[in-house]
């Protein structure tokens, strides 16, 4: 079992939280590793009742906003190995050199109608 596990943010706002004096920020959409321990004290990774987490985390105050914040943990993947990311764009044309087509000389391939 390694040290390090990566948490993957699928939901619509950064995190940024505090664990052992260092910061972290988990970007949307962005696979970043932290310490298995902050993991497990910050989002509550391995332990049943996320309660007391979810509300250190701000996403509750009372028991019946449970659901909703369950619902926000659930946006945040915890895996041993990052993420692929399912809906990537196309990768970009940049430094990519069309291909050289050559002209037949002798002028134009227009023909004339008379």
């Amino acid at each position: 079992m390694t040290d390090l596990v990566h948490v993957t943010n699928r939901s619509d706002k950064a995190l940024t939280f505090v664990y052992a004096f260092k910061s972290y920020e988990l970007p949307v959409g962005k696979s970043v590793q932290i310490p298995l321990k902050a993991a497990k004290e910050v989002f509550g990774h391995g332990d049943v009742n996320k309660e007391p987490y979810l509300a250190h985390l701000g996403w509750i105050r009372l028991h019946s906003d449970l659901e909703q914040g369950m619902e926000r943990l659930a946006q945040f993947i915890i895996s041993d190995e990052p993420l692929i990311e399912e809906n990537r764009s196309l990768p970009s044309a940049v430094g990519v050199v069309p291909l050289h087509v050559e002209k037949r000389a002798g002028g134009s391939t227009r023909q004339r109608v008379a």
